[in-house]
């Protein structure tokens, strides 16, 4: 009995397994209703934080469960997993994006093109551009500022609001609109996951670790986000480097770099051997290759009649002068002699040191990928919490705890919102930012060192006669 009840065991795993999914499943859908349920986020910060942070419990425990070793699940898991991230996604889409205003800078951005403006040249508080004020320009962020946005995004809005000012007149559900296409895209990136999870023959079921992200479902779904664009163009560049189609894969990669500058930073990687299903081409035929990559900037830029060189100034802000959520930064700028110009340098030096280490000792190039960002995000001033969603994708492939945990904790750093929707004050307190990091710092620091640390083998089996063998 006892042998018949062991030999039974392995086949209830994967029903085992099945039913924990059910039941986070269960979990996160009424969090993502508890959120809805509470409007408009900006007034409901702390009562949006609990929910939030028992989603991510639930979330975290459906990552462990797929990440099990043991037989693989059965085939109607890979369909539970995108059906429920199909209601967790529809279930907060029709919220107000109460956390952020950027879909009403979208919206302004693309109804000033329409009116024949250059949003690299004119800001929102421009007098010139007065007539475009409705009922949504209290809600432009940074009024001050012409666009910081790709070339990509721009003619993407463009579009967008073309769109919708023919589906509608209501200034509000014009703003609204701007979510769509974005959350459209972002169903892309759950496709791209599954290809590259495919391509690197690792379980269908490990696409939960995306999908199920609440990191994920609020920041592009709620709050309409515009970085799945750039993100989907990120991983198709990964897919179709790993199968060798080079060409291909600096065309996504330009194309993600004309949304948002970062995915220039993974360029180099394209350069350096990596994991394929064809053959593997030299450093030469990879170089030769990034030749795509003229024209697409040279479109992307031509409607622009070059003024997103104008950027830079916005860009030098981002890059030191404004500090938001940051974490290694601080302490770079108090190194820096509160210099920001300096501290920038120093950034750039110590993200460059750690992705040439990158681009040479991992693996895998998703892997340098992965880390590569996650270096940026911790170097960076400025660390929104959306921006976190760059590298979700990549924990498919490589699910890490300390990681896991900061798409869990960065929603702390939306205390600021409380006083800024009421006072109109952005002011950080640094109980929640140490709260945020140190965890995460703590649990990246652990795995360094277990990394480092030599592991001691086991020692040889005795001979016989008391000898070891030799």
């Amino acid at each position: 009995m006892l042998g018949q009840s062991t030999r039974s065991i392995p086949g209830r795993i994967p029903g085992l397994r099945f039913r924990l999914l059910l039941l986070c499943a269960a979990l996160l859908e009424a969090g993502f209703l508890a959120i809805r349920g509470l409007g408009d986020l900006g007034g409901q910060v702390p009562n949006y934080l609990l929910y939030y942070l028992l989603s991510c419990c639930a979330y975290l425990t459906a990552v462990w469960a797929a990440c099990l070793p043991g037989p693989p699940m059965r085939p109607a898991a890979t369909a539970l997993i995108w059906t429920a991230a199909l209601v967790f996604r529809f279930t907060v889409l029709p919220m107000t994006a109460g956390l952020s205003d950027d879909l009403a800078r979208y919206r302004w951005q693309g109804r000033l093109q329409a009116a024949g403006g250059n949003p690299y040249l004119a800001a929102p508080a421009d007098p010139e551009w007065s007539g475009l004020r409705d009922e949504t320009w209290p809600r432009v962020t940074r009024k001050d500022l012409a666009s910081v946005y790709g070339p990509l995004l721009e003619l993407s809005y463009r579009a967008s609001y073309e769109v919708a000012r023919r589906i509608t007149d209501d200034p509000v559900a014009q703003e609204r609109f701007f979510k769509f296409p974005f959350a459209a895209l972002e169903l892309g990136v759950g496709w791209a996951v599954w290809l590259l999870l495919r391509l690197s023959r690792l379980p269908p079921e490990r696409l939960l670790i995306y999908l199920w992200s609440p990191l994920v479902v609020v920041e592009l779904w709620a709050q309409g986000h515009n970085d799945s664009l750039a993100m989907l163009l990120v991983v198709l560049a990964l897919a179709a480097a790993r199968a060798a189609r080079l060409r291909r894969a600096w065309a996504c990669l330009t194309g993600a770099a004309l949304a948002k500058l970062w995915p220039a930073a993974l360029a180099p990687l394209l350069l350096f051997r990596g994991e394929s299903e064809g053959p593997r081409p030299t450093v030469w035929s990879r170089a030769a290759a990034a030749w795509v990559a003229a024209p697409l900037i040279a479109l992307a830029v031509w409607p622009y009649a070059g003024a997103v060189l104008a950027a830079g100034d916005v860009l030098e802000g981002f890059a030191g002068g404004w500090q938001n959520n940051d974490s290694l930064y601080g302490w770079i700028l108090a190194w820096s002699g509160d210099d920001p110009r300096q501290a920038a340098a120093r950034v750039g030096l110590l993200w460059l040191a750690c992705a040439t280490l990158l681009w040479f000792t991992a693996r895998e190039r998703e892997q340098a990928a992965l880390w590569s960002i996650v270096a940026l995000l911790l170097l960076a001033a400025n660390c929104f919490p959306w921006y976190l969603c760059w590298f979700a994708p990549l924990l498919a492939l490589y699910p890490n705890p300390a990681l896991l945990l900061w798409t869990a904790l960065a929603g702390l750093a939306y205390h600021v919102v409380t006083d800024y929707a009421i006072l109109g004050v952005w002011e950080e307190l640094a109980f929640y930012r140490r709260l945020e990091y140190a965890p995460v710092l703590a649990l990246l620091a652990l795995e360094a060192l277990r990394r480092l640390t030599p592991r001691r083998t086991a020692a040889p089996p005795v001979a016989s006669g008391g000898a070891r063998p030799s």
